[in-house]
């Protein structure tokens, strides 16, 4: 991603203009830009619908247009100054004011999309609009997106942005909205569903864009070029604020890519209160749902799904009293003996156990029933290590060892003729679980070693690492009795010393310095998105 250059300015009136073309996610990215950063967002699609209300309202209709044309725009031309057009914000909504009326309501009928479409055309009808926008940009800050919006409608934007993506990637993107559209039963042509004729029409208006003779698309030279082929809608977002960022002399904020709910975790949450949501719907006929032992390491989600009648049981001795009702295994797994005594329970049971935690049980009931003696490396106490250490063939008589630090690992004393079988917690450290496995091999254990960390654990203390190593503060966010979190926080503070642990953004306290240029955001796998959010759009307003 290309990027210009250029000294920070004032705060105050600040214009954000996004161009582009079709298909580009232009209209989702500044709307998602503008409430981020509390500008307004400059909907030029609405304002064109407030003109046709206006001219509807003059008495001028449709059927004028296909009948006697030049009379039409005659007609319009004639009263289309008349028109004051503006948008704000009035209760936490963003409204069309025509005439200093809210025409929000109005704006979406049949009637008004053809005067739109009959009326936008027309020479003057642009020339006022462009008039209105650009005094709009004068008074507020604003979000405009658009084919021609930094080069003739904010030619003095403070930041420009030209958003772009392969023909390839925005005709699959069209392809999947049209999925989409199909299956809530809206009528499509063939074409709509043909992948090259997608990619091709997409290829024509791209041409046709850029070679028209009045405004064509093309890139202001003072734009940054934002390629959002390989980019997620968040990383887009947060490029664009990144800019304004730049500008105005703030701090970036880098958020990691894989901050927040892993799959497994998203997975068992979701099950969680898609069983609550159906005793609402049911008013009760389902009995009670629990969870055994907290579905996720973040008070604030246990919290919530409380509310919503979701309890906690934390003894086997509880099971019984939930026999007419709804049992949730948690990502984290349970020992096979609890496992079986849910099931012959009586309770309908939600198995939400994580696939690679499902396989680490696999490999321990295998190897153990072989002969092998097991160990786990990873945190003593652990939900995810008791229910794995469950999973021995015999865990009586011929338990599995849990090694949690370097210590344990040269004290570790066993027959050295019995092999042993290493499997690790899917969220252990992995610089750590390769040198406890070296502690082990040097010692002359005979090891069959199985590297079960998942690879989202993986890449998540990856990419926290590489961001804190640039980053002037780090904030890992996540729950206090979080092992994912925990690890992800002493991975980030031993390369960056300015590493807080939150758990909401009410736990945060900057000390913001003028040198300050990047803010780096992690989260553990319990982690969910709306905290992350509320945390960026913090970090982004602080004061220094």
């Amino acid at each position: 991603m290309a990027q210009t250059t250029s000294g920070p300015i004032p705060e105050g009136k600040f214009n954000i203009a996004i161009d582009g073309p079709a298909g580009a996610g232009k209209s989702t990215i500044a709307r998602r830009v503008a409430k981020e950063a509390g500008y307004i967002y400059v909907d030029t699609g609405a304002m064109y619908r407030a003109m046709a209300l206006f001219l509807l309202r003059k008495g001028i209709t449709t059927d004028l247009s296909e009948s006697d044309p030049a009379a039409f725009h005659e007609k319009v031309a004639a009263v289309c100054e008349g028109a004051q057009i503006t948008i704000e914000y009035q209760g936490g909504e963003q409204v069309v004011l025509l005439n200093g009326e809210n025409v929000n309501s109005y704006l979406r009928t049949e009637e008004v999309s053809r005067m739109a479409s009959g009326s936008s055309a027309i020479p003057k009808v642009r020339a006022k609009l462009l008039e209105l926008q650009q005094h709009l940009a004068e008074t507020s800050n604003v979000v405009m997106d658009g084919r021609d919006i930094g080069t003739v409608v904010l030619p003095d934007a403070d930041v420009k942005v030209y958003l772009t993506a392969s023909a390839g990637v925005r005709a699959r993107r069209r392809y999947l909205e049209n999925l989409e559209a199909k299956k809530s039963g809206r009528e499509l042509s063939p074409d709509d569903l043909d992948l090259a004729k997608i990619e091709e029409d997409i290829t024509k208006r791209d041409h046709d864009d850029m070679t028209r003779k009045i405004s064509p698309l093309r890139q202001a030279p003072d734009a940054t070029l934002v390629d959002s082929s390989d980019l997620t809608i968040d990383q887009v977002v947060e490029a664009i604020l990144n800019l304004v960022a730049v500008k105005k002399g703030r701090p970036q904020v880098i958020t990691a890519r894989t901050a927040g709910f892993c799959f497994g975790v998203e997975k068992a949450v979701n099950a969680v209160y898609d069983e609550a949501n159906q005793a609402e719907n049911e008013a009760g006929s389902r009995g009670s749902i629990v969870t055994y032992g907290p579905i996720i390491h973040n008070e604030v989600v246990v919290e919530d799904l409380k509310k919503r009648g979701v309890g906690v049981i934390n003894d086997p001795s509880e099971i019984r009293e939930h026999a007419d009702g709804t049992i949730v295994i948690r990502s984290h797994g349970v020992p096979k003996a609890l496992y079986d005594e849910i099931k012959e329970s009586g309770a309908r049971v939600v198995d939400t156990t994580c696939t690679f935690v499902k396989r680490i049980h696999e490999i321990v009931e295998r190897e153990s029933a072989a002969g092998h003696h097991i160990v786990i490396i990873g945190n003593h106490g652990h939900a995810e290590v008791e229910g794995t250490k469950g999973w021995c063939a015999d865990p009586v008589n011929h338990p599995a060892t849990v090694i949690e630090t370097m210590e344990e690992a040269k004290s570790y004393n066993e027959d050295k003729t019995v092999p042993i079988c290493v499997v690790a917690q899917t969220t252990f450290n992995g610089a750590k679980f390769e040198e406890l496995v070296k502690i082990l091999k040097d010692r002359g254990y005979l090891l069959t070693v199985n590297n079960t960390i998942c690879n989202a654990t993986r890449e998540r203390q990856q990419e926290a690492r590489d961001i804190a190593e640039k980053a002037d503060i780090m904030i890992v966010i996540g729950g206090k009795g979080s092992s994912n979190t925990a690890k992800l926080y002493d991975i980030c503070s031993a390369v960056c010393g300015r590493t807080y642990f939150i758990q909401t953004v009410d736990d945060l306290h900057l000390d913001l310095l003028r040198t300050d240029r990047i803010i780096g955001i992690t989260a553990g796998a319990s982690t969910p998105k709306n905290i992350i959010e509320e945390v960026q759009s913090y970090v982004r307003r602080a004061d220094f």
